[in-house]
């Protein structure tokens, strides 16, 4: 079976069977208000760092990158990712990795999690301490992975975290507990054949948790899985296509007494694009994106306030990277997308309408980067194509990454 064949069979798996969950759970008791804007995704997608960017990411074990923009006057879309390997012995090694992301609902950054890795003989299989200290020991956690190969590629990987792990026993600054404690268990691969064919795969499920509050009656319950595919084949030096998908659905609630209400989140988006190198570090690419975003709430004493939101943004882009000096370079990006917004109340006698929405955007950046590509800046601005008039200016957005 060729290498297309066996990829397209785990994607396809993937994407039919993952299907659920976000980031670990961080703290907060109450649900979100959900609400987003109709240029949100194309917005997020001229955020986020381009393909080209991502597929050299893969190889760096030592770096920090983070990007953030406007998603409207009171929101901004946030997101860093941090990763740091130094060996203390030639088979010993003290890894730290940070990443979070905001874009529908604040939260608690994620602590830093620390990992010792241990490669007890010459066979390429570790196992790793981890864990991720806090001031608080009851929010402290621990866990343990393994691994068959040697990252960054060509690996298996399955870790299993304890959120939390002494809250019951060390908690002493009220009277909340863990009903049933939390769990993580995630599973990562990543394979690549020669420098044409690149695959990576992640699945992260966080098992049901039961939390008891401060005053011993409300309980908060909260569950997600997370899933993240990408595929890339560089058919000639010059030219890379490839798709990435990812997801998650998180599932929470808080029963007050016997006013209970539920949430669940559930989202989806699938990215793909051909990468085509011009020169010299001049690049053009072109791709097409969905995102699918859905927040269903339920309160059974008030069965009014029952709805289904639902957002979905189908969008065509490209962007051309263009340096100009030794040092700097020009991004251009244009967005063109369509998007649908609908609050559905289960209650038939409250309206529902579904408005519809046409979306276009350019971006326009400028980037200062070092001699030797390690690192790099970039900072941009928005302008609504769809309403000049009245509305032109849309936004900043900055970019900024380095390899240590």
């Amino acid at each position: 079976m060729t290498p297309f064949r066996v990829i397209a069979a785990v994607l396809s798996l993937i994407v039919v069977h993952a299907g659920t969950a976000s980031a670990a759970w961080d703290g907060s008791t109450t649900l979100h208000d959900i609400h987003l804007k109709p240029e949100n995704f194309l917005d997020i997608n001229s955020y986020q760092f381009r393909p080209s960017e991502d597929i050299r990411w893969y190889d760096v074990e030592n770096g920090w990158r983070v990007a953030g923009g406007s998603l409207e006057s009171n929101r901004a879309y946030l997101f860093t990712d941090m990763r740091l390997k130094r060996p203390i012995t030639p088979n010993f090694n003290a890894r730290l990795r940070w990443t979070d992301e905001e874009f529908y609902a604040p939260h608690e950054p994620e602590r830093p999690l620390l990992e010792l890795e241990l490669q007890p003989t010459a066979e390429p299989v570790t196992f790793s301490l981890l864990g991720a200290p806090a001031y608080a020991k009851r929010e402290a956690d621990l866990g343990l992975a393994a691994s068959l190969g040697v990252r960054p590629w060509d690996y298996v990987r399955v870790a299993w975290l304890r959120p939390d792990y002494y809250y019951n026993r060390k908690n002493d600054l009220d009277n909340s507990y863990y009903r049933r404690a939390p769990g993580q268990l995630t599973a990562e691969a990543a394979y690549k054949w020669g420098e044409d064919y690149k695959l990576r795969l992640l699945w992260q499920n966080d098992r049901p948790l039961e939390f008891v509050l401060d005053d011993r009656v409300s309980v908060f319950a909260y569950q997600n899985r997370n899933y993240q595919a990408s595929f890339d084949y560089r058919r000639e030096p010059s030219q890379t296509f490839g798709i990435a998908v990812r997801g998650f659905n998180t599932r929470q609630s808080r029963d007050d007494a016997g006013g209970l209400r539920s949430q669940d989140i559930r989202y989806y988006s699938a990215n793909a694009y051909w990468i085509r190198n011009l020169g010299p570090a001049k690049e053009w690419t072109i791709g097409i994106r969905y995102d699918d975003f859905r927040n269903a709430e339920r309160t059974p004493s008030v069965p009014s306030t029952e709805f289904d939101y639902l957002f979905k943004t189908a969008q065509a882009y490209t962007t051309y990277y263009l340096p100009f000096a030794p040092d700097q370079a020009w991004e251009l990006g244009l967005y063109l997308g369509g998007a649908s917004e609908q609050q559905d109340y289960l209650d038939a006698a409250i309206a529902s309408p579904r408005k519809d929405y046409f979306e276009a955007k350019l971006r326009t950046a400028w980037e200062v980067f070092s001699i030797d590509r390690s690192s790099a800046l970039l900072l941009g601005l928005s302008w609504n194509l769809d309403d000049l008039v009245r509305d032109t200016f849309d936004g900043g957005a900055v970019r900024f990454r380095a390899d240590f």
